[in-house]
């Protein structure tokens, strides 16, 4: 540890407590201080090492403890959070930060000062409310409301490979969400009560709003909106098609007030006060130009991001550019590294949990890799330049005028060799043209449009017509960009999907790069011979560490890739996974060996969509990169609404319908999408049987279509057989479609069920729960739905019938194994009793059922 300057020491133990924290990994606060004594002790007693070593452990057990603090605050009596979930609340509070546009309305953050449960006295209370005003809206910072709705609470869907949205929430400050109908506010449930400003960030507003209306008045749209992102940080009226073009082509930074924009705008200021500063020699010799312009440049940026709203990405950016002109204001410009450790420290002590931030993850992964790949890189290009020539001889021409582009090309390339696998790791994307684009498209929109809309912006305020020219030349930067970030995505193989990768392929991908980044440079700047060049030298290289490091991490990866092949390709059990969507069905099959199905995709509302969402991060973290088929119970839009990103991103062989259509207009457009996509249709009939796939018998259990009056009833019915057990999926049928199957099939015995219509009081009739005698029912439905499913008849007769009853709202995603004889399901919650392990009756031995 002596050789290792302090500076790192604390930046990694602080980074490591708090990585651990979003890990949920909690230790009690005396252990710090028992830590923290011992390192004290340690030191008076002269031990050294044992006092580095304890110090090392109490800081980062004290960033640990930090995090627990945010992720599990401590429950106060009087907050929002000790109310009862679901229920009907009327709050009062304060708008404290910038509202947000969001496709559905407008996003609202409110500081509760008084609250009141429905019938209840209004009382002093706390919490931070996030509201979703359907609508637009005009909120202002310091405004007051009051308003009725029922109160949410942060909550995970209960998927394997889903986002942490509890995490996010708790890391943002936000105690609960509630809902403000459309159209609602001035009403009794909405009213705007008051206002108080709130110095600065009230007249810091007034600012925004100036220049956001400025862009809006003078540029047209997509232009309007990239410039209301890059200046206040406004990233509401960027359309998800543009969103989408920049994230194919690695450049989604350029859409957000990232480090690089803050960079840039430091490094102008910077310029344009050192140039100053020339004028001043006396000041300039005795090395103030330096110091001065770093200082303009801490202040400009400061000015950024105070102007670019209350996001936690441009805080981040923020701390970190500043760290680096303290740096160079302090004559340590060149220890970029550790100024990169200073910003990690002060980061995850202002914001604990700060690690588990994508931002922050990207961030540091590409400025450090940019760092130590880029002096690879000079040491490289060094001695490229010498190969062939006597000591003292002048390189050829050639190499000077190819180094800097080189170099500008070997940025860019460090960048995506940082952030590739946590790109994949978060966004399942690989983006190799990101290279070629970001080093063309970056100086364009950075300088020509960022550095433009912010002086249009300052100039605005004296006088709008001089400011409106150079707002139009930011505006053609920004057009200009666009147009070529739609010809990059274009290319052969621009970008690709990728699998999520585990903690531990992450680990190992960071861990190679970390050994080339990190390895010794090349020789070649004096131009002298390593031992291993004199000719005639037999000495060989030792097989040292960084060799057996290799080796070892090899040999992971080895039984890593060995361990998911088998599990995606060469599986002999039948596995089926009932995700948990919300209200909505959504199941995937994995059949032995490796084809899927996916039986409904989950819905899509108000620009949540649950295939992209919940459906498709579950099947990239199995590996999985094809769906070959997928069916679709009824067109009804708690089903389909997740079915077109799936049919768009995972090239299915065939789509499996009844034939019965709908006028939804996002159904018409997945139609649209199956045919530009050559997706054939299936069209399953009544009581066919429709294929044996890897050992699994699938048939068709459709009653009479006479009885189909509606979507519900018209539902795919479909039975799998695998061995001993069997698994029946019927859709929303309804009492009517129930019958109609009983009359057809009689016995409909199952092993597994999934509950028709998410237990509604329509299905589940006794005679169909006799006819089907289900060893496990599955209810698909969401946590508090407006429907209150399941009904509470139908949950009774379940139990009645003597079936373990396993709903996706409480227990999260309800995955089955089943092999030839035997079963076990289990719960991504993993409630009490909630793995069962059935081995069915086979040869007059009765079966029997374990609780676990």
């Amino acid at each position: 540890m002596d050789r290792v300057a302090p500076i790192y020491l604390v930046a990694i133990a602080i980074v490591t407590g708090d990585a651990l924290g979003n890990f949920h990994v909690a230790t009690p606060p005396w252990l710090a201080s028992t830590f923290a004594l011992v390192a004290l002790g340690a030191f008076l007693s002269s031990r050294r090492a044992l006092g580095l070593s304890t110090t090392f452990l109490a800081i980062v057990l004290a960033a640990n403890v930090a995090v627990a603090n945010v992720l599990e605050p401590p429950r106060k009596p009087h907050s929002v959070a000790a109310m009862v979930e679901g229920s009907r609340v009327t709050i009062e509070g304060r708008v404290y930060r910038e509202t947000e546009h969001e496709a559905y309305g407008d996003r609202i953050y409110v500081k509760v000062t008084r609250a009141a449960e429905q019938g209840g006295t209004m009382s002093e209370s706390s919490g931070n409310v996030r509201i979703a005003v359907l609508g637009f809206s005009a909120f202002k910072l310091g405004d007051e409301i009051r308003l009725t709705a029922r109160i949410h609470f942060p909550r995970n869907y209960g998927n394997p490979g889903e986002f942490d949205y509890v995490g996010l929430m708790a890391r943002d400050g936000i105690d609960a969400t509630m809902t403000a109908p459309k159209n609602s506010l001035g009403s009794a449930r909405f009213q705007l009560i008051g206002h108080r400003s709130i110095f600065p960030a009230s007249q810091i507003e007034s600012i925004r709003t100036h220049i956001g209306g400025f862009f809006d008045r003078n540029l047209a749209y997509p232009e309007n909106a990239e410039m209301r992102a890059l200046v206040i940080g406004d990233q509401g009226e960027i359309g998800d098609p543009l969103r989408q073009t920049f994230a194919r082509t690695g450049m989604a930074h350029l859409l957000v007030i990232s480090g690089l924009h803050l960079s840039i705008v430091a490094a102008a200021m910077f310029a344009a006060v050192r140039l100053a500063m020339m004028l001043l020699p006396g000041l300039a010799n005795r090395g103030y130009a330096n110091k001065v312009a770093a200082l303009a440049a801490m202040i400009a940026v400061c000015a950024y991001a105070s102007i670019a709203g209350h996001h936690v990405s441009t805080v981040r950016a923020l701390t970190m550019v500043l760290a680096y002109m303290l740096a160079v204001a302090i004559d340590r410009s060149r220890e970029a590294i550790a100024s990169l450790a200073l910003a990690a420290i002060v980061i995850c002590v202002a914001l604990p949990g700060s690690t588990a931030d994508i931002g922050f993850q990207l961030s540091f992964a590409s400025v450090i890799a940019i760092v130590l790949g880029m002096r690879r890189f000079a040491a490289w290009f060094a001695r490229r330049k010498r190969l062939g020539r006597l000591r003292g001889e002048p390189s050829s021409p050639r190499w000077r005028y190819i180094e800097a582009p080189a170099g500008y090309l070997a940025v860019s390339f460090w960048a995506m060799a940082g952030t590739a696998p946590l790109t994949a790791y978060h966004f399942n994307q690989f983006a190799i043209v990101g290279i070629v684009a970001n080093a063309v498209v970056v100086p364009i929109m950075a300088f020509g449009a960022t550095v433009s809309g912010l002086i249009a912006a300052g100039v605005s305020f004296f006088s709008e017509s001089a400011a409106r020219p150079i707002l139009l030349f930011g505006g053609s930067a920004l057009a200009a960009g666009n147009w070529l970030a739609a010809w990059f995505v274009d290319w052969p193989l621009a970008w690709f999907r990728i699998f999520t990768p585990t903690i531990l392929e992450l680990t190992i991908a960071y861990a190679f790069l970390a050994l080339w980044l990190l390895a010794p440079l090349a020789v070649a700047i004096t131009g002298k011979r390593s031992r291993a060049e004199i000719p005639g030298n037999t000495t060989r290289r030792k097989f040292g560490w960084r060799s057996r490091f290799v080796v070892a991490l090899a040999a992971v990866l080895t039984i890593d890739a060995g361990y998911w092949i088998y599990d995606r390709f060469y599986n002999p059990d039948l596995r089926v996974t009932f995700l948990s969507v919300g209200e909505g069905d959504g199941a995937v099959i994995r059949f032995p060996g490796s084809r899927v199905m996916l039986i409904d995709g989950g819905g899509s509302y108000g620009g949540f969509d649950a295939g992209e969402r919940i459906v498709a991060p579950y099947l990239w973290s199995q590996k999985i990169m094809r769906v070959d088929y997928i069916a679709l119970s009824h067109p009804d839009l708690d089903h389909f609404g997740g079915l077109d990103f799936i049919a768009m991103n995972f090239s299915p062989r065939a789509f499996w319908t009844t034939g019965v259509s709908s006028l939804d207009v996002s159904y018409s457009r997945f139609m649209d999408d199956l045919e530009r996509a050559n997706i054939p249709k299936v069209q399953v009939l009544e009581k066919a049987p429709l294929a044996a796939i890897e050992g699994v018998a699938i048939s068709s259990l459709n009653g009479n279509a006479a009885v189909a009056k509606s979507h519900n009833n018209s539902s795919m019915v479909l039975r799998f057989s695998f061995g001993s057990t069997s698994i029946l999926f019927t859709g929303d049928i309804e009492s009517a479609g129930e019958r109609s199957l009983i009359e057809n099939h009689g016995d409909l015995h199952a092993t597994i069920l999934k509950v028709p219509h998410h237990g509604s009081a329509t299905s589940s009739t006794a005679a169909f729960i006799a006819a089907v005698h289900p060893e496990t029912a599955v209810i698909s439905d969401g946590y508090l739905n407006n429907f209150h499913f399941p009904a509470a008849a139908v949950v009774e007769r379940y139990v009645e019938a003597g079936a373990i009853l396993m709903r996706t709202d409480l227990d999260g995603a309800v995955m089955v194994d089943a092999s030839p004889n035997r079963m076990t399901v289990r719960t991504f919650w993993g409630r009490p009793n909630s793995t069962i392990r059935i081995v069915p009756a086979v040869s007059g031995v009765a079966g029997h059922k374990i609780l676990e």
